[in-house]
């Protein structure tokens, strides 16, 4: 009985490290994804598609401009998430954050520096323009 109960903790703890390094590669490739594409746009003001460029499955996407407090954020998605405090959005400056949902949980999320631009919303849902500086 013992050796089952570790075998189940080992076979948990390595699908969560699994889990958690596939979502960071995912964040990378996302975040590399669309600074790509403002830069291939080359313009002051872009307009983005998110829903053409990625791939993943969403309902709804949300932007967190730096500073956003945690309680604003989760009050905006409309439930808790639980690893929203370990994007430090409330104590950042230089970070848009991206959070994409699919059935009122998070699927991804992506860290956009402030030098790219600012996201805003377009009146076509998943469509935003960036704003460059």
């Amino acid at each position: 009985m013992k050796k089952i109960l570790v075998f189940t903790l080992i076979a948990l703890l390595s699908v969560f490290f699994i889990d958690h390094s596939y979502s960071k590669h995912n964040q990378a490739v996302s975040q590399k994804a669309l600074i790509e594409e403002i830069k291939r746009q080359n313009q002051a003001v872009s307009t983005i598609d998110l829903r053409q460029l990625f791939d993943f499955k969403w309902d709804e996407v949300y932007v967190f401009s730096p500073g956003t407090e945690l309680k604003v954020m989760e009050e905006t998605l409309g439930f808790t998430w639980l690893d929203a405090k370990s994007t430090k959005i409330d104590q950042r400056d230089d970070a848009n954050l991206i959070v994409f949902v699919e059935n009122h949980q998070v699927a991804q999320y992506v860290m956009l520096p402030t030098k790219y631009g600012i996201l805003k919303p377009t009146a076509q849902k998943g469509t935003f323009t960036v704003e460059a500086f």
